[in-house]
């Protein structure tokens, strides 16, 4: 989990299509948290990051594409999230491509920020060699407005030192500076099937478009956080960071490619996150792809909650009460019965407002600890109850006692004579007893297990 964040001077990176913003957004991070592609409109929704330079942090905004000179409905979505991220700005940082030169829908862009009346540094990308930095010298740039353009090569770094002094000069002559902020109290990732309504309820969390919604699968194409504070019924607050996922498909139906990179990212972002949050259609129900998302989660030890989203459509269907879908679901996972399911609409936002709460809950027992003298009582009362694990005629392994060694997920330690008598269904055993007696709800729990030296 991320320790501390700043609230830092914020820098957004616009430009058209396909000119190196998301590989400048991840020279700028030191990091592949964008996908780069030569295919014009990969990045579709704003990606957050913070970039260190001189001992500062700042935060980037890595932003779609914008070619204003079209005309679409997933265009105008993705001028939406710009214009939010030139709202959030403090400076914008206008990328062209150096080896094309200006272009008309460079000029019209430009214009367009123009009026946003922030501040504007044109850097000219791409620039990778001697002869292309001199063509950045050409007038055709100074029809901007802006001055001279800043050369730099995203792909190599070159320039990009420079710009960096830049930006920070003009950061320290504005005034602004990095404020510290609280810790985050869970990293929340929110995974499903494509089109289930995963960015429909980030986006309801967040209180504003902050990735873009479609009825087209595959519309979101990378993670993409958001910090959010969630207030307790104790008016306590809580910063939690959503993590925003691809849709997950079947692997024969990947796509190698943008599609795969993207959901080898989202299967990181699982393995990093406090709690998953699984989505799923409560009219389609639950499926084997779902299934083996669940299967990969526990394999990477968050707690897990499932979000049953369309609750509305499935009422309207009259498919039953919300008891008789936690009773087919707990038929279909019997592998995880302890996995905690809200019923909600993110379209309309019934219920959304307890997905936050119960993630919070689950993390904070992912971080239970069970004092030592609890665990002892625990092992006398477990010593009287029979466990189909052994058969007849076998004997009970001999078990000198148990401690807790872990936490995130809870781990426990059984100390025993001889490791071959414990079979792992006993293991299993001990692991339901605990939840029966300390709860543990949303989070695995493993039981492993040592001889006595």
């Amino acid at each position: 989990m991320d320790q501390r964040i700043k609230a830092t001077p914020v820098v957004a990176i616009v430009g058209r299509p396909n000119v190196g913003k998301s590989t400048l957004f991840n020279r700028l991070l030191e990091q592949r948290k964008a996908i780069v592609s030569p295919i014009p409109g990969t990045t579709r929704d704003m990606n957050f990051g913070h970039c260190h330079w001189r001992g500062e942090p700042i935060t980037v905004i890595d932003t779609a594409g914008l070619d204003l000179t079209s005309e679409g409905a997933t265009d105008e979505a993705m001028k939406r999230q710009a214009d939010a991220a030139m709202h959030k700005a403090d400076i914008i940082l206008f990328l062209a491509d150096a080896q094309i030169g200006p272009v008309l829908e460079d000029k019209v862009l430009g214009k367009y920020l123009q009026k946003s009346k922030k501040p504007v540094i044109l850097i000219a990308n791409k620039a990778d060699n001697p002869k292309t930095r001199k063509q950045t010298e050409e007038p055709d740039w100074l029809k901007f407005g802006m001055g001279e353009p800043l050369p730099i090569s995203a792909a190599n770094g070159t320039g990009v030192g420079d710009m960096l002094d830049l930006l920070y000069d003009r950061i320290a002559a504005m005034g602004l500076g990095a404020k510290p902020m609280p810790e985050i109290d869970a990293r929340i990732a929110i995974i499903g099937r494509p089109n289930v309504g995963k960015s429909t309820l980030l986006n309801r969390l967040a209180g504003e478009e902050r990735v873009i919604v479609s009825e087209v699968p595959h519309t979101t194409k990378e993670p993409q956080d958001t910090l959010v504070t969630w207030v307790d019924e104790g008016g306590t607050e809580r910063n939690v960071l959503l993590v925003d996922t691809v849709g997950i498909r079947k692997r024969a139906h990947v796509e190698p490619g943008l599609e795969g990179i993207g959901v080898t990212m989202s299967i990181g972002e699982i393995a990093r996150a406090d709690v998953v949050i699984l989505v799923i259609d409560a009219v389609e129900g639950l499926n084997l792809q779902e299934k083996r998302l669940l299967g990969l989660a526990l394999e990477k030890h968050p707690g897990v909650l499932i979000a049953v989203n369309k609750w509305d459509l499935a009422q309207e269907k009259k498919l039953g009460t919300a008891g008789d879908y936690k009773d087919y679901l707990a038929t279909e996972l019997r592998f995880a019965p302890w996995i905690p399911v809200v019923f909600m609409s993110a379209k309309t936002g019934d219920r959304v407002g307890k997905i936050l709460g119960h993630a919070i809950h689950v993390a904070r027992e992912r971080e239970k600890e069970i004092p030592q003298e609890q665990i002892e009582l625990f092992m006398e009362k477990l010593k009287k109850v029979h466990h189909s694990a052994f058969r007849k005629g076998e004997n009970r392994p001999k078990v000198y006692g148990m401690t807790q060694i872990g936490t995130k997920p809870p781990k426990f330690m059984l100390v025993v004579y001889d490791k071959d008598t414990v079979h792992p269904n006993y293991l299993r055993f001990i692991e339901n007893r605990l939840r029966e007696e300390f709860q543990f709800d949303g989070t695995p729990v493993r039981v492993l297990s040592r001889e006595i030296e």
